[in-house]
């Protein structure tokens, strides 16, 4: 591709990002993320959270397509325990904001970090899709999973017995240079 093309490209990948991202100007509702996060509960996968009626209701696709924007752990506290949970969120993309919830060492976080690892980094400024598997059938507990595609490509590497999602992770903000929202928060 020549310069001038290299730029011309460039160029209309800024002003997709400004259009996709845009807030209308003026007084106006602020568009918040929807919250959604994976449970099998024998037909559905993945869950919305409505957060003003606490309420959780079912979405009935399994697929969520759209760009991934950030990645990033914290720690939610237990209400019957006090005790803090790890927990990852994915913020994705699409026709609005997604942040999806899920466990830091469930098998639907390892699966979702191993095959964003599979990723270069300018893969990203192109819609993945995360699909979520079951293992339904199985006489083991119910299982989720999160199978990355991009390009129509599922990018399903194996997943070392024992590797820690820790590690999983280190690896997903070092490569695409995520950040914490939220970090420095507490130091206000």
């Amino acid at each position: 591709m020549s310069d001038v093309g290299g730029r011309m490209l460039a160029e209309l990948r800024r002003i997709r990002e400004v259009l996709e991202g845009s807030q209308p100007l003026g007084f106006g509702k602020r568009q918040e993320p929807s919250y959604v996060f994976v449970k099998w509960d024998g037909k559905t996968v993945w869950y919305g959270r409505d957060r003003h009626e606490g309420v959780n209701r079912p979405l009935e696709e399994r697929d969520l397509t759209g760009y991934v924007v950030n990645v990033w752990r914290f720690d939610r506290v237990d209400a019957t325990t006090q005790e803090k949970v790890p927990r990852l969120n994915m913020q994705v993309r699409a026709d609005k904001d997604y942040i999806v919830q899920t466990g830091f060492h469930t098998n639907f976080s390892k699966t979702f970090l191993a095959g964003l690892n599979e990723l270069e980094p300018s893969a990203l400024e192109e819609p993945v899709t995360l699909v979520v598997e079951t293992n339904e059938g199985s006489k083991h507990r119910p299982t989720l999973f999160c199978r990355v595609e991009w390009r129509g490509t599922r990018m399903t590497p194996p997943i070392e017995k024992g590797r820690e999602p820790k590690e999983l992770y280190d690896e997903v903000v070092t490569r695409f240079g995520f950040t914490d929202p939220y970090a420095g928060e507490d130091e206000m």
